[in-house]
């Protein structure tokens, strides 16, 4: 395994843009493939939280029930703004002119300069603009491409013991991060350079756990929605046969 920057300019196309630099990048994805996202591949199509997180929600619940209370999972999901939300974004003077041109060229947002009050997580969701070109250059190069939480899977994977500090604590949670990566390498008996950035721990952890749910399909589970894509979950064993005893859970 290894890491990759890919380059993401102000183009008036920003799709084929980043398909292009994907391609260069990674030319192996240029075959097809699967590619995990850490953003939404859509802005939220309702008011009220997407069809995906509940799903999600439901299912992190019912796994929760089958884990001793110091590895339960806390799942925070930071709501997907609606369009007009990025739209705001995209007219705001702060805004990269990259992320502008995806708004414009993706979402179809008018350009103009308008007040806008940044509320928290602004600069966060703002760079969702950047995954939603993501996904559709992965869609383009014939990549299958689904939504995936590097939180997520580090809580999912990693040990009782292990800890897992916030990314505020920037050289304590990059140390804790490579160290369950180093070990969920070791297990699937994978080479890889060691994530020298909470960047690149994010991305290693999202593909060595698919790498190893993949050793049984059976532990690989899929949330589809018509408005807001797909997302893919990486289950350990345990979590996956309690999952099948806990009851169905509705993934459509």
């Amino acid at each position: 395994m290894r890491f990759a920057r890919v380059d993401i300019t102000g183009s008036t196309d920003p799709v084929s843009q980043v398909a292009d630099s994907i391609g260069r990048v990674v030319p192996e994805l240029r075959c097809g493939g699967i590619a995990l996202v850490d953003s939404p591949g859509a802005p939220n199509a309702y008011a009220s939280q997407r069809d995906l997180d509940v799903a999600l929600r439901a299912t992190i619940s019912i796994i929760n029930r089958g884990r001793s209370a110091g590895e339960r999972i806390t799942l925070a999901l930071f709501p997907t703004p609606t369009v007009d939300y990025f739209a705001r974004c995209a007219n705001d003077r702060a805004c990269k002119p990259h992320l502008i041109a995806i708004a414009r060229n993706v979402l179809g947002a008018a350009p103009g300069r308008i007040a806008f009050r940044r509320a928290g997580g602004w600069l966060f969701t703002r760079f969702m603009l950047a995954g939603f070109a993501a996904h559709r250059a992965l869609e383009q190069l014939g990549v299958d491409a689904f939504e995936a939480y590097p939180y997520l899977a580090f809580a999912m994977w990693k040990k009782s013991s292990e800890l897992l500090p916030p990314k505020s604590v920037h050289r304590a949670a990059l140390s804790a991060r490579q160290k369950i990566v180093a070990r969920l390498t070791h297990e699937c008996a994978l080479r890889t350079e060691v994530p020298q950035t909470l960047d690149q721990a994010d991305a290693a952890v999202l593909a060595i756990t698919a790498r190893l749910s993949a050793r049984d399909d059976e532990r690989t589970m899929f949330f589809a929605s018509s408005a807001h894509g797909r997302f893919m979950l990486a289950l350990r064993t345990r979590d996956r046969v309690f999952l099948d005893r806990g009851g169905a859970i509705d993934r459509a």
